[in-house]
């Protein structure tokens, strides 16, 4: 039998990435947590962590992750049946995996939602869509938001709906950049405004319309949805962003497309295939505010 003591101690390390932030989260010390999790691995006869950094999982880590998810997902559902069983002011809770262009826009009241109607903590990884992919991949989540629709082993995919971009700068910006129009060699000699090294929106779109590759322009990284329509107000950049965000500031003229070039990303729900009816109500919430916001993923 499994000491769930122990694989909770893998598991929150696994979660955050770090045995110190694991063990102020279970209120242990740094030592007790190394502890349950060499004691865990000595049982199993193998690792379960890549001490690198961040902490990463093995795959008998990820394996371990995946059944103390689906143990809590089912604690949960027997809490919501027979509410004397779970201990007073203790909340259930749900790791789910974002795209920042999501959460600033469709999926922004999703844990509010979650925390009304469910009564769960919601702990949500931000990174980019290609990234939340892994994460699922890894057992880091219970769902996420991402660009394929190919499924995970173990997983369902559904199709979300699609999120469209373009380029907006102020009209400082395009009278001292783009006065002759947007080109490759005005994107060379001027500002862009990446979220990370790993920012494929901004590449794809550079390199589709203009043949530029990745280091071929200067970029800012701002790992901010926000704080990408706000360079872009303030004429330190240009951003690709989603067309949501951009709404205010075309409509009081703090911002102008300099082109007219869209690209549409397509979005998926990837989620855990356990009998949980709380995780099909999660499914669910998120489901609907996708159906809510975002139009229907061309065919």
């Amino acid at each position: 039998m499994l000491d769930y003591k122990l694989v909770e101690a893998c598991a929150e390390v696994i979660r955050f990435g770090s045995f110190e932030k694991a063990a102020r989260a279970l209120g242990l010390t740094q030592s007790a947590i190394s502890q349950r999790v060499k004691l865990m691995e000595e049982r199993l006869g193998q690792p379960v962590l890549v001490r690198a950094k961040p902490i990463v999982p093995t795959v008998a880590g990820q394996r371990l992750l995946a059944h103390y998810q689906s143990v809590r997902l089912l604690e949960q559902d027997l809490g919501a049946e027979l509410p004397e069983v779970r201990a007073e002011g203790e909340f259930g809770q749900v790791t789910l995996a974002v795209n920042a262009d999501s959460l600033a826009t469709w999926f922004v009241d999703v844990p509010k939602l979650l925390f009304e109607k469910l009564g769960v903590l919601v702990h949500l990884v931000v990174d980019d869509e290609s990234l939340n992919y892994q994460s699922l991949q890894e057992g880091n989540v219970l769902g996420a938001v991402s660009l394929r629709d190919t499924p995970i082993q173990g997983c369902r995919v559904r199709p979300l709906g699609s999120m469209r971009y373009f380029m907006v700068v102020s009209p400082e910006f395009q009278e001292r950049y783009f006065k002759d129009g947007v080109t490759a060699d005005a994107l060379r000699d001027c500002p862009a405004v990446n979220f990370s090294e790993h920012d494929e929106l901004q590449n794809q779109f550079i390199h589709q319309y203009f043949g530029l590759n990745p280091g071929e322009f200067p970029a800012h990284t701002v790992p901010s949805s926000q704080g990408f329509v706000t360079l872009a107000e303030q004429g330190v950049a240009y951003a690709v962003v989603e067309q949501h965000q951009a709404e205010e500031g075309l409509r009081t003229g703090k911002l102008v497309r300099p082109c007219p070039f869209e690209i549409d990303r397509p979005l998926y729900w990837h989620h855990k295939t356990i009998n949980s009816r709380l995780l099909d109500q999660v499914n669910d919430i998120v489901l609907s505010e996708a159906r809510r916001h975002l139009p229907e993923i061309p065919q």
